[in-house]
């Protein structure tokens, strides 16, 4: 069975059907588009490296904002991070709810989140910007990648329930259910949740 995961952006996993909304995705398929791009210097050396070693070429288009392309009870298992917390709630909702759809019966969701409980406690009265800024991520171009919502383990367990999970458990970084998870963990000041259909 397929194993989606969900806005991977530049970090694809290998055995996973990696799927993201970047326009990187176009540019990759498009013969010298990323020298040029470079050249006029529209993407910088990281995206340009990234470029030349195919990463992007790795990744599929998928808006998880709408109907997903695959059957219902077709996929085995679906990880995603960093990215339902660019969603307003009743999109993650609806995000979660064509996860659950997709699922086969067991298959299990993994989500690695900012953790709305750790970066409550990191606010200073002395430094409040350290605190706005993951929360309003000024300098993060374009409102699709901009956070629109937090969650801590009590409200991300209800809304996993609510998209219709059961056996919902926080997990720590590479633990867990989730197949590959010791590998495709990469953000371990997370805030981790499996759920299974």
């Amino acid at each position: 069975m397929i194993k989606l995961h969900i806005g991977c952006f530049d970090t694809p996993n290998d055995g996973w059907y990696n799927t993201d909304v970047t326009p990187h995705i176009v540019i990759s398929r498009i013969p010298l588009l990323p020298t040029l791009l470079h050249a006029f210097g529209i993407i910088d050396d990281l995206r340009y490296r990234q470029h030349q070693s195919g990463i992007f070429r790795r990744v599929h288009y998928l808006n998880a904002l709408k109907s997903f392309p695959f059957d219902a009870d077709s996929v085995g298992a679906v990880y995603s991070s960093h990215m339902l917390y660019n969603f307003t709630q009743a999109q993650a909702l609806w995000c979660l709810q064509e996860v659950h759809r997709v699922l086969a019966p067991g298959g299990i969701v993994r989500l690695a989140l900012i953790d709305l409980d750790e970066l409550v406690r990191t606010y200073d009265p002395d430094k409040p910007e350290e605190f706005l800024e993951p929360m309003y991520q000024p300098s993060v171009r374009g409102s699709k990648n901009r956070m629109k919502w937090s969650y801590n383990a009590t409200s991300l367990s209800a809304l996993l329930e609510q998209a219709g999970f059961r056996h919902i458990v926080r997990r720590t970084f590479k633990t867990g259910d989730c197949p590959d998870v010791e590998r495709i963990d990469h953000r371990p000041d997370s805030l981790f949740m499996e759920g299974t259909k």
